[in-house]
Parts: structure tokens; sequence; C-alpha cells
């Protein structure tokens, strides 16, 4: 694969967030670093308190108020980290008490599990995971504590029907605070995207072999490290499309740290049935050429990976961000189709997606939501939005 050149302002931060990165993975551009660059590119990658310690670490040239807005974000990051770990496992452990199946994951979990000093992943809420039969008491529980669900899926929940094509069809609720509250964002999922990518995992399947995990003190069940790879992989991977040093950061340091030991033989086999080993690859490809190491070598991959076309579109992202949208419906559906394994994992997604319009009902519901909403104003775009299934991303 042909080196890719890379701006000043994206090695520094390749190196701020990889632990010990692979010199020979890029050519750099000469020069001098550009502040204003270096803080949007840390701030789009999510990864300020992991540039904040590089900066200080390396004397790198930045002026006092470029290292000043990284302190000031990183110690706010680090208030915030402290307060969410024992609300995530105050919550938890009422979820538990209470009957419902639940784990914590992604950003509050990772924090703690794989960074040294866990204030240095940044995130902004916490996320379970609960089987899916156990959503409708969870949100019970979680009311009682002081967070609900938007009006809009309040509104579709509140129809039984309506509620179970609604957790057919999608995999995740973000709750908010009913009052002041230092939480702002709570999500539950149960399964790991939506159901039309046609990665769907039961609760069975990731919460075979819990383990034990101590966040600072507090002792959760949670999933084992081969099934926190692969939530990985798709979430980071088949939904996220590895377009932030955030999602490679969590990788790198997974793999860094797990990689001896994990059984491997059960991650490839569970990638295969499910239809994202290529994917698997080529993100093994990826943290390879990240960090000089061979991670490939334990899934016995004989192909060159990552792939060039993949390695071009994930530093397009790094060195000049990603263009917002307000859906990523079709940009995951593409990704996804391009990526997955063999023609019969396509052919299933795009029949997954076509199957979405079966559910006359709840896209009767949410027409008259967003057609006679509380303005009672018809909105035509979300309308369109809400009968293909864009709405909610």
């Amino acid at each position: 694969m042909r080196q890719i050149t890379i701006s000043q302002e994206l090695a520094h931060l390749i190196k701020a967030s990889i632990p010990a990165a692979a010199e020979a993975a890029f050519n750099v551009e000469p020069g001098p670093v550009n502040p204003s660059k270096f803080l949007a590119l840390a701030k789009w990658h999510q990864v300020r308190p992991l540039a904040l310690d590089y900066a200080q670490e390396n004397l790198l040239e930045l002026p006092e108020n470029a290292l000043q807005t990284l302190r000031q974000f990183s110690l706010g990051q680090a208030v915030t980290n402290m307060a969410f770990v024992g609300i995530s496992a105050r919550l938890y452990n009422q979820l538990i008490e209470n009957g419902v199946r639940a784990f914590p994951m992604k950003g509050a979990l990772w924090a703690w599990m794989l960074y040294e000093k866990p204030a240095s992943r940044e995130f902004g809420d916490i996320d379970y995971f609960i089987g899916k039969e156990d959503v409708a008491k969870s949100l019970d529980i979680l009311l009682e504590n002081g967070f609900a669900p938007d009006d809009y899926r309040q509104y579709l929940l509140h129809e039984k029907s309506v509620a179970a094509d609604y957790l057919d069809t999608d995999y995740q609720l973000p709750l908010s605070p009913v009052k002041e509250h230092t939480l702002q964002s709570l999500e539950i999922q149960w399964n790991c995207t939506y159901p039309r990518y046609c990665y769907n995992f039961t609760w069975n399947e990731l919460a075979n072999g819990c383990e034990e995990f101590d966040m600072k003190g507090n002792v959760v069940l949670v999933p084992k490290v081969e099934n926190q790879l692969i939530m990985m992989v798709i979430h980071h991977g088949g939904v996220e499309q590895w377009d932030k040093l955030k999602y490679a950061a969590d990788f790198v340091r997974l793999l860094k740290k797990y990689a001896g030991s994990l059984d491997w033989n059960y991650i490839r086999q569970v990638s295969i049935k499910k239809g994202f080993n290529r994917l698997l690859s080529e993100s093994l490809g990826v943290a390879d050429m990240l960090t000089g190491e061979n991670y490939s070598k334990y899934i016995s991959e004989s192909q060159a990976y990552p792939s060039d076309g993949f390695v071009k579109e994930i530093m397009a992202y790094w060195e000049n961000e990603r263009p917002s949208l307000k859906t990523k419906t079709w940009r995951i559906l593409l990704y996804n189709l391009k990526y997955r394994d063999r023609w019969t994992d396509k052919l299933s997604i795009v029949a997954a997606h076509l199957n979405y319009f079966a559910h006359w009902r709840l896209l009767w519901y949410k027409l008259v939501w967003y057609r006679r909403g509380p303005s009672g104003e018809i909105d035509r775009n979300r309308t369109a939005d809400a009968m293909s299934g864009r709405e909610d991303i």
C-alpha cells in the first residue's frame, strides 16, 4: 500500500491518540503546526484530553490560549467522568435489583476499561444494553430516577402494538432528564444497531460469559472482552466507519491490552456467521498500520489488509472532518453494502430495509405525528423521513 501524506496537525493527533503509533505509517507534510487546525481536528476527533497530554509531554509549540482551551475542556471531562461513573453504577444496580437484564456499554465503560486515565476518553452520555423484553420495565425505573424519552418516542411506545414494532425495527432509545441533572443524556439499547443492517445480536449472545469489572469500586457485570471487541467493530466500524480517531484509540487499546488472551476462533466464527469478517479484517489491518504490530495474525488473515480504498476513506475523514448530515441512514447502508462479506449478506440488508415498510402500523403513527404533531403544522420533509425510517438517527 502506497503511503499517504498527512498534515502535521493530524500526525501529532495520531501520536496523541494511538499508544506507540508507528512512525513510518504516513508521510508528513513539513512545516509548523497550525494551532487553529490542531484544535479543530482535536475537537472533531474527540481526543482533546489526549491532545493536551501529548502537547504538554512533547512540548508542542502551541500558543497559551490554545493550551488553555484544551485544559478547560479536559478538566470538565475529568469532572464529568467522575460524576458519571457513580451515576452509571447506581442506575445499573437499580436495574439489576428490579430484574432488568442490563450492562453498561460504550463510552463510560471503555473509559475505565481501556484507558490508563479514564478522563482521557471523551464521552457525553451513559449507555446501557437492555434485554429487549425488559425495555418497558427499564423505562419505568429510569423514569423514577428522572429520565424519560422525548414526546415523539413516548407517543410511539404508548400503543402496545406500535411499541412492539418500534422495538423490532429500532435498536436504541435516548432519554433526557425531566428536570435539571448532571447527566444530560442517557441511552438504552437492545441491539447493536438497526436490525435492517443485519448484525442482530440477542441478549443471550452478548451476555454469554459475562465477567465482573470494577468501575472505581463499583462492580458490574459486562460482556466478555471478545464480545466487547465484536460490539466495537460493529459500532465504530460498521456504523461510524472509523471516521474519528477516538474510535481507533479505543480499538488499539483493547487490542494492546487483551489481544494475546482472546478467543480469536470464537471472534472469527461470529464475524463470519454475521457477515462482517471483511470489516473485522480491514479494522485489524488499520490497527496494524497505526501501531506497526500484527494483530491480523490472530485471525490467520492471508490477504493484505487494510485495502487502499478502506484506508483512503478513513484518512479523508481524519484529515478533513466529515459533513454533518441530518440522517446517516443512507451513508451506513451504502457502507455496509460495500464492506459486508457475501452477496447473501448484502441482499439480506436490502431485503430488511424493504421489509421496514411492512410495519404499516408504525409508519402510520409516525406519519400522524409528523403531519399533525404538537405544533399542528405539516412538515413534509420530516414526514418523508419518518416513512423511510430515516428520522431516528
